[in-house]
């Protein structure tokens, strides 16, 4: 993520030396030596010139910035700067405001305001960062009490306290379900605690790093079986080859092919042309583990019920074939995913994914469909085109293009905690024609659906609509 740093003084450096590596700052000062004082601190490009002027901070990249801070010692600069922010459409601006009598002023435009008094470094560094709650310095500066909120992707997530046995830091509580827990070596970390972690100032970093970077399960959370349904020798093409591409390119431990039992199957040639397919499979998978599953009945007919017996992470459908039968299994898609709470691939043969798209939405669904796409990104080294579609304005509410703003920076600032980097695109218009044809343009298309509709409802919902009117691939994730 981009910022904008106007101010390379004492509170700038400090700032610079507490956020996250996630953020690329641009420093603004007027001052050439402050700003090779800033350099010290951090490898960052910096501006010479008036941080209130609307040209110097559009050569700082102000039209690119997720944030803007105005930490300078003059609040008529911060005031300007900050103002030509919420202008650009700035998603995050925070100043500093050494005239307490002016914070209204400054919040007016959308600005968070920290006061030089009240350890300011660190209420600008906890406004960047949104997994921090809070940060209190004590025994003289050399030691730091910081909470933070555990979310799904965190690394300590499922771990035992015991095991961080020679970490430098202590957890001194954990706030869960409103609930307050004294943990011990056997306490479990769960996402959503809010923990309290005591250590060395000198430790801080580590300290950061271990609670709030990210680590990619997907699909651990559902399963961790790619499972895909066969028949016979011909089902051996790009949605078998897709399947194979998502095992390696995420968290899942083996490809399961769903199969007709050939002890039931009559025909002999067809039962000998199962098992010659199976071993087929397994010689083109290369180096993926292949697990079969014999049924007795067809194998796309046991899909939703599967995941009762066995670790379904992701069920592979295919939708390659021209007409109203790829339109067919695409509608019927949707309501897979409610049936099995799993997540369902309508496979077109586009991987390996170079660029997936997901949009910006923070419904539970969304929030799904995100943390998915930001871990294939991860792990297949693909662009992420986060999409942000704004009904048009005689739909659409007088928060719209705002909220849309807020939804891409709230994406920016994930993706960014596991090193991937956003191409945000926001559009006004029908979202499943649009939808459509942004999905055209990549390889892969990831959307939220709601685990818990009916059927009838999910049948007409955008998810089944933009899955069989795309010609690329379909990630269909549920909340």
């Amino acid at each position: 993520m981009r910022a904008i740093l106007v101010g390379a003084g004492d509170l700038g450096c400090e700032l610079l030396k507490r956020i996250g590596d996630s953020w690329v700052v641009t420093v603004v000062d007027q001052d050439p030596e402050r700003l090779a004082a800033a350099q010290q601190v951090r490898s960052v490009p910096v501006v010479e010139g008036d941080g209130s002027s609307r040209i110097v901070l559009k050569r700082a990249g102000l039209e690119r910035a997720a944030a803007v801070i105005a930490a300078t010692n003059d609040d008529e600069t911060n005031l300007e700067a900050i103002r030509l922010a919420s202008e650009a459409g700035v998603h995050r601006i925070i100043s500093r405001v050494n005239d307490p009598s002016r914070a209204s002023e400054f919040r007016s435009w959308g600005a968070s305001v920290v006061f030089p008094k009240s350890l300011a470094a660190r209420q600008l560094e906890l406004s960047l960062e949104n997994r921090r709650v809070s940060s209190v310095a004590f025994a003289e500066g050399r030691a730091e009490a910081m909470e933070f909120r555990l979310t799904e992707d965190s690394p300590v997530r499922g771990r035992l306290l015991k095991t961080f046995g020679s970490s430098p830091w202590i957890v001194g509580a954990i706030l869960r379900r409103n609930e307050l827990v004294i943990p011990h070596g056997d306490t479990c970390f769960e996402a959503g605690d809010l923990v309290t972690v005591v250590g060395a100032s000198s430790d801080f970093a580590e300290m950061v790093r271990t609670f709030t970077s990210g680590e990619g399960r997907f699909p651990l959370d559902f399963g961790k079986r790619v499972v895909l349904p066969i028949e016979g020798e011909s089902d051996l093409d790009i949605t078998f080859g897709e399947a194979v591409q998502l095992v390696r390119g995420s968290r899942a431990s083996s490809l399961l092919l769903v199969h007709r039992d050939p002890s039931l199957i009559r025909d002999e040639a067809k039962a000998a042309g199962v098992q010659k397919t199976l071993q087929l499979a397994s010689e083109l998978a290369e180096g993926v583990e292949i697990r079969t599953r014999a049924v007795s009945s067809k194998p796309a007919r046991v899909l939703g019920e599967l995941h009762v017996e066995e670790s379904v992470g992701v069920i592979v459908v295919r939708g390659t074939q021209k007409g109203w039968f790829d339109r067919r299994r695409a509608l019927r898609a949707p309501s897979l995913v409610s049936w099995a709470g799993r997540p369902v691939l309508v496979s077109r043969g586009s991987a390996p994914y170079r660029k997936i798209v997901v949009p910006a939405r923070r419904t539970p669904s969304g929030r799904a469909a995100i943390r998915a796409a930001i871990d294939l990104a991860r792990f297949n080294k693909a662009d992420l085109i986060g999409v942000s579609i704004v009904d048009p304005i005689f739909l659409a509410g007088p928060d719209a293009e705002k909220d849309a703003v807020a939804s891409m920076a709230w994406l920016e600032e994930e993706a960014a905690v596991h090193g991937v980097r956003v191409d945000p695109l926001i559009e006004r218009g029908n979202p499943v024609r649009l939808l459509r044809q942004i999905a055209d343009s990549a390889d892969l298309m990831v959307l939220g659906i709601g685990a818990r509709l009916g059927a009838l409802v999910l049948r007409r919902g955008i998810g089944s609509l933009v899955a069989r009117g795309t010609s690329k691939s379909v990630l269909l994730v549920p909340a």
